[in-house]
């Protein structure tokens, strides 16, 4: 219930009374079990990482590889769950400002992703099947940056952006762009 209505309305336009009468409890009830809107929020934010930790672990397995070809399947993911994606994109966006609850969040959750992605590419570089000229950081930050670029594109605008196709055409241009040469 909770993720229905971040996604739907974002933190701040959300009730923390409308979600506790969803989920079939009282507000107290709800408290007894958060403690605050914040803590809730925080919760959910945990568990649609938890999940999206747990789908890549098991896409992309512990080799630390650069795994191109995965991209799309993480796209076909959210498109099977535009709710997740939607909620994920809303409060990334509230979370922007310093005193936001979700702001540290999400300011380490990118810090994180960028610093797997740079290593990646390190370890690509490092036994060639990455160009030496790519600065993994600041390509890190591109990868992410386009993918959550098309992610919005997709929740504003369905019918003309196919989040899987746009994906699997990013993809095929980020592995020539990185092994250009090689």
């Amino acid at each position: 219930m909770a993720t229905e209505l971040f996604g739907q309305t974002g933190y701040r336009g959300t009730a923390i009374a409308e979600v506790a009468i969803r989920a079939g409890l009282t507000l107290p009830g709800l408290l007894h079990h958060f403690g605050s809107k914040e803590a809730l929020l925080l919760a959910v934010i945990e568990q649609r990482d938890a999940d999206s930790e747990a789908y890549a672990t098991e896409l992309l397995g512990r080799e630390g590889q650069l795994r191109l070809p995965s991209i799309p399947d993480f796209a076909g993911r959210n498109k099977e769950r535009p709710g997740l994606a939607k909620l994920f994109t809303v409060l990334v966006a509230e979370s922007l400002e310093p005193n936001a609850p979700g702001h540290e969040h999400f300011v380490d959750r990118y810090r994180a992703l960028r610093a797997i992605v740079a290593d990646m590419i390190i370890a690509g570089q490092q036994d060639g099947r990455v160009r030496k000229d790519i600065v993994p950081k600041l390509k890190a930050a591109e990868i992410l940056a386009t993918l959550d670029g098309l992610q919005t594109q997709w929740l504003l605008d369905p019918d003309e952006v196919d989040i899987v196709e746009s994906a699997s055409a990013y993809a095929e241009n980020l592995e020539r762009d990185l092994t250009a040469g090689l």
